[in-house]
Formats: C-alpha cells, sequence, structure tokens
C-alpha cells in the first residue's frame, strides 16, 4: 500500500474517529485504525464492536491496499509532523513508513483481515436533518439522560417521529428535556428509536455546522452519514417509557427571564452549594425573583433578578445544576418558566420546540 496525503486532512480525520478506540479490550486489532487507501482515497474506520466511525479523505494513491496502525500512537505521530505532504508505504510484514519533509517513522500495524468489519447496513425508515439543527437539538437534551446503568433505557436518547414531527427527548426521572422539530419531506415513516449515550456524545462531537444530516434506522442499528463521515451504532433495547404523563396539563403561573442574567446569578449563588446542601430557593414576589442559597460549610449568596411577574409570592427549591444544564444550551433571550406549586414541577421553555420539566426538590 502506497500513498501521499496531506498532513492536516490526515490528522483531521484521525481526529474524527479516535474517540471510538477502545480502551480496554482483549482483542488488540480494536486498539487500531484501519486504513484502507484505494481511488485516490483514503478511508480511516475504528470501532468498538457497539460505535463504528468512518471516515474518508482524499489522497494520492499509487498502491491500493489495507493495513491497521496502533490509532493513538498513529494519530500522535501525525500530530507532531510539519505541514505539508506524508507518503505511506505499507509492506507485506505489516510495516508502515510514515515520512514528512525530514521527519521519518516505521510503525508495526497489524493485518486488515484482524479488523472487525461492520455489517452492511440495511435501512428500514430513516429522514434527513439539517446537521446544525440536529446537533443543537441533541445537545439540549442529552444531558437529561440517567446516568444509572440499572435503567439502561433511560441512559440513551429518544428518537420519536409522529406525523413528520420528529421528537428528541431525554429524562431520568427527576428532570425531562425534549425538542420537537418538523421535518420536511412526504410520507415520513412513524417510529421510535434509544440512541445510546456514546453515539450522541459523538455525534456532538463530530457533526458539522452546515450540510445535511441523513439519519437511517433499522430495529437493531442506526446509521448516521454527513460530509465525508459515516457513523453506525448499536441501539438500546427496551421501550421509553411515556415520558409526556410527567408535563402538566396546564399551569397557574408564569414568569419572564432573562436568560443570561438568569444563568450568571444561578452561577454565583451556586457557588455556595454543597452536596449537603444541594437546593436553590427561587422567591418569586413584587416582579422580583431572588435566587438564594445557604449552606453551613460556605455561608450564604442571595441575588435579586427583574422579572414578568404579578402573582402570589411564592417560594420553590431546586437543584440549581438541573436549571443550569439546559440554560448552556439555550439561545433564546428570555425564558419561560411556568409552575404551579412549591411541589409540582416546573417548565423550562423558550427556544422553538424545547422544554424542560424539573421536579423540585422538598424541604
Amino acid at each position: 500500500m502506497k500513498a501521499t496525503v496531506s498532513q492536516e486532512s490526515l490528522f483531521a480525520g484521525l481526529r474524527r474517529v479516535l474517540n471510538i478506540v477502545s480502551t480496554r479490550t482483549t482483542l488488540p486489532a480494536l486498539n487500531n485504525v484501519l486504513m484502507e487507501c484505494e481511488d485516490g482515497k483514503i478511508v480511516l474506520t475504528t470501532t468498538d464492536l457497539e460505535v463504528c466511525i468512518r471516515t474518508t479523505l482524499d489522497a494520492d494513491v499509487t498502491e491500493a491496499g489495507a493495513t491497521t496502525l496502533p490509532a493513538k500512537k498513529f494519530a500522535q505521530i501525525i500530530g507532531s509532523l510539519p505541514s505539508g505532504e506524508i507518503s505511506l508505504d505499507t509492506d507485506d510484514n505489516q510495516l508502515t513508513a510514515i515520512s514528512c519533509l525530514k521527519s521519518f517513522f516505521k510503525i508495526v500495524g497489524l493485518a486488515d483481515n484482524e479488523f472487525p468489519r461492520d455489517s452492511e447496513f440495511s435501512e428500514e425508515w430513516g429522514f434527513t436533518i439539517p446537521a446544525d439543527e440536529f446537533k443543537k437539538s441533541l445537545a439540549k437534551v442529552s444531558y437529561a439522560s440517567s446516568t444509572d446503568e440499572t435503567r439502561h433505557v433511560l441512559n440513551g436518547i429518544l428518537l420519536s417521529l409522529r406525523s413528520g414531527v420528529l421528537t428528541m427527548a431525554a429524562t431520568d426521572g427527576r428532570r425531562l428535556a425534549l425538542v420537537e422539530r418538523t421535518l420536511e419531506g412526504d410520507s415520513l415513516p412513524d417510529g421510535d428509536v434509544i440512541l445510546p449515550p456514546k453515539v450522541v456524545t459523538e455525534l456532538e462531537r463530530t457533526m458539522p455546522s452546515n450540510g445535511d444530516v441523513s439519519v437511517k434506522l433499522s430495529e437493531a442499528r442506526a446509521a448516521f452519514s454527513f460530509g465525508a463521515t459515516f457513523i453506525t451504532s448499536k441501539l438500546v433495547e427496551g421501550t421509553y417509557p411515556n415520558y409526556r404523563q410527567v408535563i402538566p396539563a396546564n399551569f397557574t403561573q408564569s414568569i419572564g427571564i432573562p436568560r443570561e442574567t438568569f444563568a450568571a446569578v444561578l452561577n454565583r449563588v451556586s457557588m455556595v452549594v454543597t452536596e449537603s446542601s444541594s437546593s436553590v430557593r427561587l422567591r418569586l414576589e413584587n416582579g422580583v425573583v431572588t435566587i438564594s442559597a445557604t449552606s453551613n460549610e460556605f455561608g450564604e449568596a442571595n441575588e435579586p433578578v427583574d422579572v414578568s411577574y404579578e402573582g402570589e409570592p411564592f417560594e420553590i427549591a431546586f437543584n440549581p445544576v438541573f436549571f443550569g444544564d439546559p440554560l448552556r444550551h439555550l439561545e433564546c433571550d428570555e425564558l419561560l418558566m411556568q409552575f404551579n406549586d412549591e411541589y409540582s414541577p416546573v417548565s423550562i421553555a423558550g427556544d422553538e420546540g424545547f422544554l424542560c420539566v424539573v421536579m423540585p426538590m422538598r424541604g
């Protein structure tokens, strides 16, 4: 195998696939990146047997072939090389010579037939969505998924398509975040799948801010294609719970609050919060919301924010992380916060199609 490729292109490609390299495996090839050269292209592939990512680079291929190389070390070497053309030359003993200007390396790899190949994907249904929109929507809900490994269904992100409306939702039982988007296209099928957290992380990391992403789905697997990158993943088995039942049918009170101001105040006040005093209190009265927290270890903090509220005085306690997480991903100028009483769920809205429901803390 012989090929020439720019240092910038090869390093960028390796960075796209590197996160999927398995760190704990009894199969040595899973520590490697599969490099295939043919027809003016270099294809880089990594897998952990659950998620597989493949990206394609333009290259000058003079001798087609394939090999696998230690992924992290290969990326470390390529990243250290000066800008310029890199020559790759693999012999029959799986030794790959790497040369760039005056730099020269020779590293040992494994035969490509030792690398587990992803089976051909058989699409049953799917849709296309702008990549930037899909990426932002995943970021607006993924933080709400459960980290409890005994609740594997709640570890994932639900994708639900109904009558052309795509809902992405996540919940850990104490909070719920969802985004709804109307998709373009006729005769879109209905269906539900649960994406595992690892592929969601990769999609958020690798998807571009332009173009479209093609989402292809089957009963057990999902595939995502965007630009020169193709990702496949196993799906989470099971049925997602009826998350809509936690959303109150109506609310008796609502306030409008500046998002950036609220986020900054919440962050400051939360500095005195500890594990033993993990709540922040929110008191509404006379057009002002006062955010406060107290702990025996550090003391107390409070700060008022002007809001649009004319109801009776009201106070509620909540986990500041549950409010802080969505605020980091929203883009609206003003939040709409709705509630009924200090024991009922509070909703946060703002960006189009977004809703977050948070359970308050008692006491």
